[in-house]
């Protein structure tokens, strides 16, 4: 791996290293400052391409080209800047629930973070409705995150800790993880499976996240919700237009033709 530009990476995502010592608390600032300055988008997949998981190449598109990404890429890059702060962080893999009782594959990559005696679990690169700030692992209370209510349960059946969000019908589970160690051959076989797989939603559905303030933005194909302490909503989105005006809400730099092509592969599914 190259040198990780932290200067290039912190100015994307509007922060200074000068206040960011290895506590918690910079933690959480990292952590909600990507979600808030690089929003998840899996336009490559969805079009086609298969992700490189080169750091270079998911440097390049995400703090030069202004680009997203979908887990393997922002994770890594999360896990990259923490580990040139020196943040103890190792890699994990989920099964996404989407409020099932059991996962599909593990096919999300997330990151587990040791600060003292504490293990946060960290995520910054999440289609869902995840938190925007990280998680205490080994406490099944909820905590409570600017975007609404979330905990961590132990899953005996599965061995799993499983990321939950309260919603306004209970409790709806997001995705389960554990300590498994995790290596690049395993992120470089999920990315592949998850960009060509056509039991996999990435090549056929498109799929945006991203925050404006402390609300989460979410697409899926013509569908817009919206996630926030204050209740959920949605609507559909309207044409190409609409699309555009809201992959620029979410702060995407692309071609100026994307949104038509992406419309038109929504239009012709």
């Amino acid at each position: 791996m190259t040198t990780f530009d932290l200067t290039r990476y912190l100015a994307r995502i509007g922060l200074s290293d000068a206040d960011l010592p290895v506590t918690p608390d910079s933690l959480r600032a990292i952590q909600t400052a990507q979600l808030r300055s690089i929003p998840f988008e899996d336009i490559d997949p969805f079009l086609g391409r298969t992700p490189d998981l080169s750091p270079a190449a998911i440097f390049d598109k995400t703090v030069h080209l202004g680009r997203g990404g979908y887990c393997f890429e922002l994770n890594s890059l999360l896990h990259d800047a923490l580990k040139a702060l020196g943040f103890d962080v190792r890699r994990s893999m989920a099964r996404v629930r989407r409020a099932s009782p059991l996962g599909g594959p593990r096919s999300h990559l997330l990151l587990q973070v040791d600060i003292g005696a504490e293990r946060w679990m960290a995520d910054a690169g999440f289609g869902g409705p995840g938190p925007l700030i990280p998680l205490r692992i080994g406490d099944d209370r909820p905590q409570q995150a600017p975007n609404g209510r979330y905990r961590l349960r132990g899953d005996p059946a599965t061995g799993e800790k499983v990321l939950e969000r309260r919603s306004a019908d209970g409790w709806v589970a997001l995705y389960g993880f554990d300590d498994a160690w995790v290596g690049d051959m395993d992120i470089a076989g999920a990315n592949f499976l998850c960009a060509n797989w056509s039991e996999m939603p990435f090549p056929n559905h498109l799929m945006l996240a991203g925050f404006d303030g402390d609300t989460r933005i979410g697409v899926f194909d013509r569908t817009l919700r919206t996630y926030s302490a204050q209740g959920d909503s949605h609507r559909d989105l309207s044409g190409a237009q609409d699309l555009a005006d809201l992959l620029r809400r979410l702060g995407l730099s692309l071609a100026p033709d994307t949104p038509d092509r992406l419309w038109a592969k929504l239009s012709a599914a």
